[in-house]
């Protein structure tokens, strides 16, 4: 058999570049959507020169990706031959992409999220009805879009064939137009890294418009490479803030503070490590103040977790509270109080940047500890924070104080100071961990580092009686996450890897000079530590609800449908501690409290409305 393959290439050429062409069209017209996606939002009103720059650059950039799944599978289709086929997949895909389009914006204005595995369940269940509920006229106006994302993706292969005919389709504009696609993405990528570092709001906010866009960051890069300094606000109370967030939504009303607050976090605190052997220091405290004992987490990670304590709301509003330049209402009530806030890392706060989220109004703040060891630098902020009250102790000052303590995330414990459980490992092997291993001197590992911080926490206690301080601080001890160790039998070890209660469940020990022993089993969060702190030390009167996601500590209201996680991979956590968890790529997981896959599972869209409806409450 002879084959001609001058004639085969000549027309593989031909029809890739007719298919590029086409490419090239739906790229224009997916771009043309992402545009009145900016058009049509609240965003467009932050927006300036750059900001335009970067957003259009970035329209082209991830247009060009979604319309290369369709020429690509065209191009599989034409190199084996079958040019008519191809076209037609090719026009259906094109119409595919611009309804979505279409209908992810509409989706985006109601939940402020794209379209994931939550709609598409709701949409596929049996109560699809109650969500979307459609006039003849919303009909009509669906019908007429789609006729014209149909007419659009067959009239541009007119276009495609004119061009070809007139043959303006040279090797010159073909390179031509892929340098506009390349340059558009090199500058969309780059600008952002500095734009993101510097807090460029028009940059940050409307880039999540963009479905599933995610472009590059490199704040280590600029700081440790490059030796940038990230920006630093003033100590200004915005009140109702810019943007497209609104928090607080009321102003914050109360009467005089009453206590100093000292917030005491261990970094991956695991719950069973909270015993009288392993941690008797802070066990007795627990035991002589409130212990609330069914306490979650807002994430599974050290940034979503510290943001949902300190800001009382979901780590969803990570990016707007970073690009309009607000930080936790609390900070603005300790200011007008007086209060002198000082931080203790046992860890650099520079990645994640807490500094310049939580911190940003703070002056001089404290981002970085000296020290050659974990258990040096965890150390060392115990003695410092022990020398600073004693000093205020004089001045009289009302002080804000959060320590936060790395060894449990760090499995190094100090080889000087006491290890009481063996057999232990001498460091994390992570090569060794599997499902059949025997996680005993892993845990073992785990609770010395906890021992010894628990050490250097009672010192802390010591200090304050001493002092007479415990009669009016209120204390807040818990962690920002907790540290599984394979308890669910899935082969899962550590923190950032599911929403299972081994990895959000912490321990929540909190004292005020007016408390008595209480053990509480109610659902608390990291939503309600702010709330009360706020209402029981500070003094303020406004409902939790004006700032928080939370409620009081002690208030027995249902925790349903609690939200972890941040804007790219969140969960809910619902009844049975049912997970139902949206991957950073739109997928929707569900789980059981054991972390076994659940099938079949269809949304309550009612409640799920209602949730969505109190996550977005701070956004405009």
């Amino acid at each position: 058999m002879h084959i001609d393959f001058r004639r085969y290439f000549g027309y593989v050429g031909r029809n890739l570049r007719a298919g590029f062409a086409y490419f090239v069209l739906l790229t224009a017209m997916l771009t043309l959507l992402f545009v009145w996606y900016l058009l049509g939002s609240q965003v467009l009103e932050v927006m300036d020169f750059m900001g335009w720059v970067f957003y259009l650059t970035s329209c082209i950039s991830h247009a060009a990706c979604f319309a290369l799944i369709p020429y690509l599978l065209y191009t599989l289709f034409i190199i084996i031959g079958v040019p008519r086929l191809a076209r037609t997949l090719m026009s259906i895909l094109a119409t595919v992409l611009l309804i979505v389009g279409y209908i992810n914006e509409q989706v985006y204005q109601i939940y402020r999220f794209h379209i994931n595995g939550f709609v598409l369940n709701m949409v596929t269940g049996p109560s699809a009805r109650q969500i979307f509920t459609f006039d003849w006229k919303l009909y009509l106006t669906y019908g007429l879009y789609t006729l014209l994302a149909l007419a659009l993706s067959i009239g541009a292969w007119w276009l495609v064939d004119k061009a070809m005919k007139q043959k303006r389709l040279k090797g010159k504009r073909i390179g031509t137009l892929v340098g506009i696609l390349v340059g558009s993405t090199l500058f969309a990528h780059i600008y952002h890294i500095f734009a993101s570092f510097y807090e460029k709001q028009s940059v940050i906010v409307s880039e999540r418009l963009l479905p599933y866009y995610f472009p590059t960051t490199s704040y280590g890069l600029l700081t440790e490479q490059l030796h940038l300094t990230p920006p630093r606000h003033e100590a200004v109370d915005f009140g109702l803030n810019g943007g497209d967030m609104v928090y607080p939504l009321h102003p914050l009303d109360g009467d005089t503070a009453r206590y100093n607050v000292l917030i005491i976090l261990l970094d991956s605190w695991n719950s069973r490590a909270l015993t009288a052997s392993c941690m008797p220091n802070v066990y007795r405290y627990a035991q002589q103040n409130h212990w609330y004992r069914n306490h979650l987490s807002g994430s599974n990670g050290t940034r979503s977790g510290v943001f949902s304590l300190f800001f009382a709301i979901s780590s969803y509003y990570w990016n707007i509270a970073e690009s309009n330049h607000i930080t936790p209402v609390i900070f603005d009530v300790a200011r007008r109080e007086g209060y002198t806030f000082r931080n203790y890392p046992g860890a650099s706060q520079l990645d994640p940047p807490f500094g310049r989220v939580l911190f940003a109004k703070e002056k001089d703040v404290r981002i970085e500890t000296p020290g050659n060891t974990v258990y040096d630098r965890d150390e060392q902020i115990t003695k410092d924070f022990i020398a600073d009250i004693r000093s205020q102790q004089r001045r009289g000052e009302p002080f804000f104080s959060f320590l936060f303590y790395d060894l449990p995330h760090s499995f190094e414990p100090s080889p000087h100071h006491a290890m009481p459980f063996q057999p232990a490992w001498q460091y994390a092997d992570y090569s060794k961990l599997n499902n059949q291993l025997d996680p005993t001197p892993f845990w073992n590992l785990y609770r010395n580092t906890c021992y010894q911080a628990d050490e250097l926490i009672g010192q802390i206690f010591t200090a304050l009686r001493e002092t007479g301080l415990d009669q009016n601080t209120m204390v807040v001890i818990t962690g920002d996450h907790a540290q599984e160790f394979n308890e669910n039998q899935k082969n899962y070890w550590g923190h950032n890897s599911n929403f299972s209660r081994h990895q959000i469940m912490v321990p929540l020990i909190v004292h005020t000079p007016a408390n008595t022993p209480l053990q509480f089993s109610h659902r608390t969060t990291h939503y309600d530590i702010v709330p009360t702190i706020m209402h029981t030390a500070m003094g303020v009167t406004n409902p939790p609800s004006d700032y928080s996601l939370g409620h009081l500590l002690t208030d027995t209201a249902s925790r349903q449908w609690h939200v972890v996680g941040s804007e790219l991979n969140y969960a809910f956590i619902i009844g049975g501690d049912t997970i139902l968890e949206k991957s950073a790529e739109g997928g929707l997981q569900i789980y059981d409290a054991k972390m076994n896959r659940v099938t079949d599972y269809h949304i309550n869209v009612a409640e799920f409305n209602q949730a969505t409806q109190q996550l977005n409450r701070f956004m405009k």
